[in-house]
């Protein structure tokens, strides 16, 4: 891990938490921003650790995540160039809730959360895009909490695989195609199972045509049926 010397200026105005500070303000964060770089798999921090920074990721990826006693992780989420980490520890002065380790190589921005909370005072506009940011997450993590207590590990799959097909499925000669970004084991700790169970409901829903898997590309025929299977559970 060490830092770039760039001056990261020209990230910072890119990103949609700073595009309404000022010249002065932008210049205030850059000057006190440091750059940090990140191997894959590498924790950027662990849950119960302390918090002196709000960290933005710049290059690559990271994923968020739970881990229970027996080892096994819950994914709360992957974030990607442009979204910030730490804001509740950065506000209320505890520990990190969650553990974050990089999914491929990633650079990241540090900022002190003494000289943001400051910021963030004297900037109304820059205190409600943070509100917005955490009250998506809190979204998220309601829509979360529902799956895992109501849907089985099924209907779970199911809805993973028509998020992926609407976000970046492409249409096909028969329906919607689209990569499995994941593997089994990746996607059971998101969906909050384990990987044999993610591989063998990919295999039933293969085997009654709802999905046609080619090694990690997958295509949904008719969506709309695939649907009905999770409603009628």
């Amino acid at each position: 891990m060490d830092s770039r010397k760039s001056h990261p200026t020209g990230t910072l105005r890119r990103l949609p938490l700073f595009t309404d500070l000022s010249d002065d303000e932008m210049a205030l964060i850059a000057n006190s921003v440091s750059r940090l770089r990140f191997d894959q798999g590498a924790f950027v921090f662990c849950e119960g650790d302390a918090c002196n920074e709000l960290l933005i990721v710049e290059e690559g990826a990271v994923k968020i995540f739970k881990s229970a006693a027996s080892g096994r992780r819950q994914l709360i989420g992957i974030e990607r160039p442009g979204n910030s980490l730490g804001e509740i520890a950065v506000f209320d002065g505890g520990c990190y809730p969650t553990s974050v380790e990089t999914a491929v190589p990633t650079v990241l921005l540090q900022l002190p959360a003494a000289k943001f909370r400051r910021i963030c005072l004297q900037n109304p506009e820059l205190s409600l895009k943070v509100f917005k940011v955490l009250g998506h997450r809190l979204r998220h993590l309601v829509s979360l909490v529902e799956e895992l207590s109501f849907s089985t590990v099924r209907g779970r799959l199911i809805a993973h695989l028509i998020r992926l097909a609407e976000e970046t499925g492409q249409r096909a000669e028969r329906g919607l195609q689209f990569e499995l970004t994941e593997n089994n084991e990746e996607s059971a700790a998101r969906l909050g199972t384990v990987r044999e169970l993610v591989s063998r409901n990919l295999g039933r829903l293969h085997g009654a045509r709802l999905i046609e898997m080619n090694r990690r590309t997958a295509r949904i025929a008719d969506i709309v049926v695939l649907r009905n299977e999770v409603v009628n559970e």
